[in-house]
C-alpha cells in the first residue's frame, strides 16, 4: 500500500511543482492513505524556502479532513518543513483504507508585502 499525494495548485497531477511553478503563494494537494501502516506523507512544495524563514515557522500548513473513514477520524501532525518539502505524519493508526482524498493540505509562503 502507499500514500498518493495529488496537487491541486498551481499544477494538477501527481508530480510536484517545480521551483518556478512554486512562486505562487501557495501549493495544495490532497492525501490518501490507503493502509492504516501508511504513516507518513511528504509534500513537495519547491519554494525554496531560507532558514530564516524556516526558524520563523514557514511554510504556513493548513490541514482540512475531507473523508473521516471509521468512527474516529486519522490524526495527522506537520513532522517536518524544510525548504521544499513538508512531511505529516498519521499519529492514529485508524482512519484509513479509503481510496478517497482523505486530507486536504494548503502549504503557503511567507507573503512579500512590506509595511
Amino acid at each position: 500500500m502507499a500514500v498518493t499525494v495529488t496537487y491541486e495548485y498551481p499544477v494538477a497531477g501527481v508530480v510536484a511543482p517545480t521551483a518556478l511553478q512554486a512562486r505562487v503563494a501557495a501549493c495544495n494537494a490532497t492525501v490518501v492513505a490507503t493502509a492504516d501502516a501508511d504513516t507518513t506523507a511528504t509534500i513537495q512544495h519547491n519554494m525554496g524556502l531560507s532558514v530564516a524563514q524556516l526558524a520563523q515557522g514557514y511554510p504556513n500548513v493548513e490541514m482540512t479532513i475531507l473523508l473521516q473513514v471509521v468512527a474516529k477520524k486519522a490524526d495527522w501532525t506537520i513532522s517536518s518543513r524544510t525548504a521544499d518539502t513538508v512531511v505529516l505524519t498519521k499519529t492514529a493508526a485508524v482512519g484509513s483504507g479509503s481510496a478517497s482524498a482523505q486530507l486536504r493540505v494548503s502549504v503557503a509562503r511567507p507573503h512579500s508585502i512590506t509595511k
